[in-house]
């Protein structure tokens, strides 16, 4: 727990955005950045506040040795030794302790730097776990991809200048009470000097925040599209799209390029322009600093260290002027991450949480969904029983899909109810429907690592559990064969293995788990008939035992309908009959037909496999 002193900063610390322009709203992030890691921007900000006081200490050092040292050793035509060993210790004194600051909040200042992204793309990735799956339909993984890596980056990079920037402001307010006090005019030069740069570099901002918020969308948009060619590199190259591919992402490279053109074009025409004017104000503190020196009111060694102080002005001006550029960036990637972590689309919960044993009762009363303006589900109602195995049929479209994710709350209805145990799946904690459940959808995804890592996602589970998962999902014998058993790689996203082979790894992920509540939206789609139903009937078994689950299995198979305790047959998003396989067979023609229809199909593939196999005999 942290002590009750500190500051409690949660994600919508991150959000917050000042309308008055992108220099407010850029400052507000990197002052939230330094709020949020308290320690090392204490210490950037005093070593940045020393590293600016010693700039200053060096110039009137080099005035110093001007007049006590140089002058007075070429009139005398000898070196003044004394003020040799002065000078000497002054600027190595002054120099290693800017070094050492340089140092200190260089390291300082990126341990705030990469915290913040941390802490932000923590954030970012919280959000996309919480969202519904509705959410994620309508945001490319590219997109999501940009927000959580270049907007984030984008975001922060100021941060990299923040605490030298700070630092060159406290150098800038001692520089100009050393002008000021030299000479009234000599600090009117430098505060003339410090108000070009600054009002030029407001209109740079004006200039370049529109074209850096295109160059960032146009960034997000090469990205999204690059994502895609790479996920579906089979599609394009089996259906020799490769040319289609280059002509779809040409335009966006292009389109990149043009923004990226016109904010390098607006940095091309400001940049040199904030370079030449501090030779400006030194040309002029020159023909006005002479001038006193010949009447003597400011000595040789003033004028030098005057002229050193408006050379050392550069610094922090050209430093500040680089914070201040990159702000526009960051205010469009901020906007871009702000977007994500101010949506309210995630789903609301409570606290309740599922008992730890015992299988789950699942009611659904009037569930309808809509997407895009389309009913996917109407007036959607049943009910799972704890430890039944029920079965979900219908055509290609009908809903069945929708019905899985609804149970599970990987999307929500907008009428009627879901409960779990008679809660409404709203008033539960976050987390407590997935601990006791456990979805396992068509398209099984695996990562890249080996089959122990896939079954038991890092947590901790013996190897003698993992087997048992293994077996039950009948793909124990494929693991053993392989000479590094469960240390086996599957490649990246399972590339190394079949669809069913992946099918029955994601099945073992689940069942290892030991949910209360079981859903296989399809997950035997790729497994021969025999296969499928020496794994269906082993989940059967599951649910049979005492502590086993209840299941809800999208089929089509009658060998498969054949385990279920009752069939729910949809049509067009409703449930239009229920009961056992042999009574709904008997009322629906429309069932009938596409149990048929797979039936006839596994039929005609276990023939085949058994030619096939006596003829290899």
């Amino acid at each position: 727990m942290r002590a009750s002193g500190l500051p409690q900063h949660t994600d919508d610390d991150l959000v917050r955005t000042d309308r008055h322009g992108t220099v407010m709203q850029g400052l507000r992030a990197m002052v939230s950045g330094a709020v949020a890691h308290p320690v090392p921007a204490t210490i950037a900000t005093v070593a940045g506040v020393i590293n600016g006081a010693t700039m200053v200490a060096g110039a009137i050092a080099v005035g110093y040795a001007t007049d006590q040292f140089i002058i007075p050793s070429l009139e005398a035509g000898r070196l003044i030794v004394s003020a040799m060993w002065i000078t000497i210790a002054a600027v190595l004194g002054i120099s290693t302790i800017r070094w050492i600051t340089i140092v200190i909040r260089g390291v300082a200042t990126g341990r705030v730097q990469y915290a913040s992204q941390q802490r932000t793309r923590r954030a970012v990735t919280r959000k996309y776990q919480r969202f519904s799956l509705d959410w994620h339909r309508g945001h490319s993984p590219g997109q999501l991809l940009s927000n959580a890596v270049s907007d984030v980056e984008a975001h922060w990079s100021p941060m990299a200048n923040f605490f030298f920037a700070v630092g060159m402001v406290a150098m800038l307010a001692l520089a100009m009470v050393r002008l000021f006090g030299y000479d009234v005019w000599l600090g009117l030069i430098a505060v003339v000097l410090v108000i070009a740069v600054f009002g030029i570099n407001m209109l740079y901002q004006r200039m370049l925040t529109p074209r850096t918020r295109t160059a960032q969308r146009a960034r997000a948009d090469v990205a999204r599209v690059a994502y895609e060619s790479v996920e579906g590199a089979e599609v394009v190259r089996t259906l020799a799209l490769a040319d289609t591919e280059r002509d779809r992402f040409a335009p966006r490279i292009a389109a990149l390029r043009e923004a990226n053109i016109k904010v390098g074009n607006v940095s091309g025409v400001f940049d040199p322009l904030l370079e030449l004017l501090p030779t400006g104000a030194i040309l002029a503190v020159l023909v006005v600093g002479a001038g006193r020196v010949v009447d003597g009111s400011l000595t040789v060694g003033t004028l030098v260290e005057v002229v050193y102080l408006l050379l050392t002005i550069t610094i922090p001006l050209s430093v500040i002027s680089r914070f201040l550029g990159m702000l526009p960036m960051s205010a469009a990637g901020g906007e871009r991450v702000s977007a994500v972590l101010a949506s309210g689309e995630e789903p609301a919960h409570g606290d309740q949480v599922l008992p730890g044993v015992g299988a789950t009762a699942v009611s659904v009363r009037g569930a309808g969904l809509i997407r895009g303006g389309t009913h996917v589900l109407r007036d959607v109602s049943f009910d799972l029983f704890p430890g039944e195995v029920v079965a979900v049929v219908g055509a290609t479209g009908s809903g069945k899909t929708s019905i899985c994710e609804l149970v599970v709350r990987l999307t929500d209805s907008h009428s009627g109810s879901v409960t779990h145990n008679d809660i409404p799946v709203a008033d539960f904690a976050e987390n407590a429907i997935p601990d006791g459940t456990a979805l396992v959808p068509q398209t099984a995804f695996l990562f890249t690592g080996s089959v122990r890592e896939n079954v038991t996602m890092w947590n901790d589970h013996s190897d003698d559990e993992v087997w048992e998962a293994l077996r039950q999902a009948r793909i124990d014998e494929f693991v053993r064969g392989r000479a590094d058993g469960l240390d086996h790689a599957v490649g990246e996203m399972g590339a190394g293995l079949s669809g069913g082979q992946r099918q029955r790894i994601a099945l073992a992920r689940a069942l290892i788990r030991r949910p209360q509540l079981l859903v296989l939206d399809d997950a035997t789609s790729a497994l021969d008939p025999v296969v499928e139903a020496e794994v269906l009937t082993s989940i059967a078994a599951l649910a049979a035992a005492p502590d086993g689950p209840t299941i809800l299995v999208v089929a089509a198979r009658s060998d498969s309908l054949a385990l279920a305790d009752r069939v729910l047959f949809v049509r067009d998003g409703t449930i239009v009959d229920s009961g056992p396989h042999d009574d709904v067979a008997a009322r629906q023609d429309d069932y009938r037909r596409i149990v048929t229809a797979y039936s006839a199909g596994s039929a005609d593939l276990h023939s085949d496999a058994e030619e096939s196999h006596a003829g290899a005999c």
